[in-house]
């Protein structure tokens, strides 16, 4: 305000200057207003600087923290809200997006502040001085402001859809980056090029549709806004003709229509900017408004600080929001117990259910009816924290941060020495090759641990869970993608690490069920056999059909593999 306030006295300064100079003829007068010019600006000098760093610091720090917000509500969201969203698009609306606001929160909403005082107070002034110039000057403002708002929503519009390819185009890229491996082992690099190409294609198009409508938008109002300076200047030179206008009024009156020119047009490109901004703050802010359908109860029950383990399936159904309302329900009245310290595994044909069932135990989804009980406590009264933290699951497939190895095992509890760390390694079958690494525990295993084998990162992954020390332990096929010796060192570690605690194995390979206590067989979603393995084959059901099913076929396969043998030699 008070840098505004001291631009608006330049121009009665030169009225002043230039009639001392012309009219009065005196030259005392001349120096003491130019020494006060140099005075008024050294002072608007020393305010735009403590105006430009505040206000920008301040449009950062709100930046900053809308970013934090945004990724808070991201780390928050269940696992169901991710399978209808692809990172890259969500990466685009953290930057792209919020770059956008950016712009208009650290510098353009400070200058539209100050054209807002600079409008007001010359359109106040000039009235003041003439008011038939003023009128004469104010003829162009609707013009001006109807084309602002015929653009702007043209330009939001136009913005928005810029803004949706790419997304899109840094989706495609994401996840081309993200699977690197399948790409180039099917040599499928030419076709994600011409996807990503397609994508900024499309991404070219808008910009450039939109780079059209801004143009045409500020040469409108370039020519409407300097054919009111026009008029002015036609006008005034009128009243100075007829003697009603000083030379020093006509100068400072010019002055004040150009400083309330340039504030109209300031405002105009303001106005586009921040229609460009609605539709990415529209998206960021609906991202942040956004409830994740699996949420701490209001009333939470306090787990017991050591869990006893005992887990039970009651009655279990659940629908994934995403299934066709007439298809039946992926699992349909589930019920089954674990008591603390058994080892329960859950087996079945393909689409039986059974990973399901490991997704709603630390429960990543909520169960449509029924309820999934933990020592006796419905999971939906807990805590998210606690119950989680009483779960450890050791899947498939294991992810890894890029950071480094000790980093990766002490993700299970940042806190932990370096002690612990490595007696949760020497369990896991771990520490001897992470020592033959180049820098040790130090080792940075690269994006998804793509340095290390696949049986070393399943190691790591029991070593966080080791180190986790879990009440309840979940095994989703923890060596079925592994080869024999790979898989003997972990089914080592596994043999530790489930000893005297709850276990529930999701089982596709039968033969690595020998270890659990008891059975569960599910079928289309359904419970249909439970006992244990030899139970279940002199049953001669599901179960047995599968295990046979599957020995044959390991057999076969082991048949194959001897005559390809053969023939190799022979060929020799």
């Amino acid at each position: 305000m008070l840098s505004s306030t001291l631009a608006l006295a330049f121009p009665l300064a030169v009225k002043f200057l230039l009639d001392a100079a012309f009219v009065a003829g005196d030259r005392h007068l001349l120096d003491r207003i130019a020494l006060g010019l140099l005075a008024l600006f050294a002072t608007t000098a020393v305010l735009n600087y403590i105006q430009t760093y505040w206000l920008t610091a301040t449009g950062e720090r709100t930046v900053a923290a809308l970013r934090r917000e945004l990724v808070n509500k991201l780390l928050e969201m269940s696992p169901g809200f991710w399978v209808h969203r692809r990172t890259g698009e969500l990466t685009s609306r953290l930057t792209a997006d919020i770059g956008l606001l950016q712009g208009i929160l650290s510098h353009q909403a400070a200058d539209a502040a100050r054209q807002c005082l600079a409008l007001t107070g010359g359109v106040t002034i000039l009235t003041l001085m003439q008011p038939k110039l003023m009128l004469t000057a104010l003829g162009v403002v609707p013009l001006v402001i109807g084309s602002a708002m015929l653009f702007g929503k043209r330009l939001k519009r136009i913005t928005t859809g810029v803004q949706d390819h790419l997304a899109e185009a840094t989706a495609v890229a994401e996840e081309a980056f993200a699977e690197i491996r399948l790409v180039q082992g099917f040599a499928q690099e030419p076709r994600e090029r011409a996807r990503y190409a397609d994508r900024i294609g499309r991404v070219i198009t808008a910009a450039l549709h939109r780079a059209r409508t801004r143009a045409f938008f500020f040469g409108a109002i370039t020519f409407t806004t300097f054919s009111g300076v026009t008029a002015v200047l036609w006008m005034g030179g009128r009243l100075v003709l007829s003697g009603s206008l000083t030379p020093g009024e006509m100068v400072s009156f010019l002055l004040y229509t150009i400083s309330i020119a340039a504030a109209i047009g300031a405002l105009a490109t303001f106005f586009t900017s921040y229609q460009e901004a609605i539709g990415a703050a529209e998206r960021v802010f609906g991202l942040l408004e956004m409830e994740s359908t699996v949420q701490d109860p209001s009333d939470p029950v306090e787990l017991a600080a050591k869990p006893r383990g005992e887990v039970e399936f009651r009655n279990v159904t659940f629908r994934y929001a995403s299934a066709d309302p007439g298809e039946p329900p992926t699992l349909d009245d589930v019920s089954f117990r674990i008591r603390p310290g058994e080892v329960v595994a859950v087996v079945g044909p393909s689409g039986a259910g059974k990973t399901t069932v490991a997704s709603l135990l630390p429960r990543f989804w909520d169960v449509e009816r029924g309820e999934i009980l933990l020592d006796g406590i419905d999971i939906r009264r807990l805590r998210l924290r606690a119950l989680r933290e009483a779960v450890g699951v050791v899947p498939q497939d294991p992810t890894l941060l890029s950071g480094t190895v000790r980093e990766n095992i002490a993700y299970a509890r940042g806190d932990a020495p370096d002690a612990d760390v490595e007696v949760a390694a020497r369990i896991a079958n771990a520490h001897e090759f992470i020592e033959a690494l180049p820098d040790g525990y130090h080792t940075r295993v690269g994006e998804r641990g793509v340095r290390l084998s696949g049986g070393q990162r399943q190691r790591i992954a029991i070593a966080r869970a080791v180190l986790k020390n879990p009440a309840v332990l979940v095994l989703d096929e923890a060596t079925s993608s592994l080869d024999t010796e790979s898989e003997r060192l972990v089914e080592l570690a596994l043999e530790r690490l489930l000893s005297g605690r709850s276990t529930l194995i999701i089982a596709h390979r039968l033969s690595t069920v020998q270890r659990a206590d008891r059975l569960v067989v599910l079928d289309q979603g359904r419970v249909v056999e439970e006992g244990s393995h030899a139970e279940l084959l002199r049953a001669g059901g599901i179960y047995a059909r599968l295990f046979q099913m599957q020995f044959r076929d390991d057999q076969a396969v082991t048949e194959a593999l001897s005559a390809m043998r053969v023939i190799r030699d022979e060929g020799r």
